[in-house]
């Protein structure tokens, strides 16, 4: 039985704009942080069916995940446009620095910070950022931003399936994406640019290092107008992550937190 395919869709950003009555302002950084991760729950115990390859690797995913690390993203996107994008992420502190763009029929780029329940965004290095408080946020809002897993990497652990060595510190395998439970879209990972929809199968690469680091995930999916190829490299693993709000921002107009 051939692998099923997936309806995919390229997710789109929600722009903000600051009020006319809060212009931008100097503002000291200072530092912010939320508990820990422990809502974040991948599907990483090894199984009674698991092999070592597979245990080996869900160990590496499960470190990186839970610690500090940066990424750098480039892959292609449904209607044969692309994406590439960067960034820090520090799951316990909530620390949040991306900035991605997709080309194509398109253009669509945003960069974001978030530090602890303040998000700071904007569309091009030129503009104000606009900061938004992510506490006064209703979660069925389009303006809603999750911060349990922004980059999608603890999705694409939880989706890990089979799972096979194909050298030193390097795998190969299969994502098991299962009917709408990843729509919010979790590919690439660092910069989610993909809902899958109907399930389905892809392939995927994925390299560590000595120390037990991920250091490259690859992955291949399949949609009707051919394959999409999509490659995350992961680095700086555990170390601080240098993420602070912008000190010139303006505030969102009061209607951002009653808007859907």
């Amino acid at each position: 039985m051939s692998p099923s395919r997936p309806a995919l869709l390229a997710l789109a950003t929600v722009a903000l704009a600051a009020g006319c009555t809060s212009p931008a302002v100097e503002r000291a950084s200072t530092p912010a942080s939320t508990p820990g991760t422990e809502s974040t729950s991948a599907a990483t115990a090894p199984s009674p069916t698991g092999t070592p390859a597979r245990d080996q690797l869900l160990a590496a995913l499960e470190k990186s995940r839970t610690s500090t690390y940066r990424f750098s993203v480039t892959g292609d996107v449904p209607d044969k446009q692309k994406v590439a994008g960067s960034g820090t992420f520090d799951p316990k502190a909530k620390r949040l620095s991306v900035k991605y763009k997709i080309t194509g029929k398109e253009t669509d780029q945003s960069q974001r910070i978030v530090v602890g329940t303040d998000l700071y965004s904007r569309e091009k290095s030129n503009e104000t950022w606009v900061h938004l408080d992510l506490k006064r946020i209703k979660k069925d809002s389009l303006y809603w931003f999750d911060m349990t897993d922004p980059t999608g990497l603890s999705r694409f652990t939880s989706a890990v399936d089979q799972v096979r060595s194909t050298g030193p510190n390097a795998y190969a395998g299969t994502l098991d994406i299962e009917g709408d439970k990843f729509n919010e879209g979790f590919l690439p990972v660092g910069t989610p640019a993909i809902s899958v929809w109907f399930g389905g199968n892809a392939q995927f690469t994925a390299t560590t290092d000595a120390a037990g680091w991920v250091t490259s995930i690859g992955v291949t999916l399949r949609d009707s107008d051919g394959a999409l190829k999509m490659s995350t490299r992961l680095s700086g693993h555990g170390k601080p992550s240098g993420v602070k709000k912008p000190s010139n921002y303006g505030e969102a107009w009061d209607f951002y937190y009653d808007k859907k």
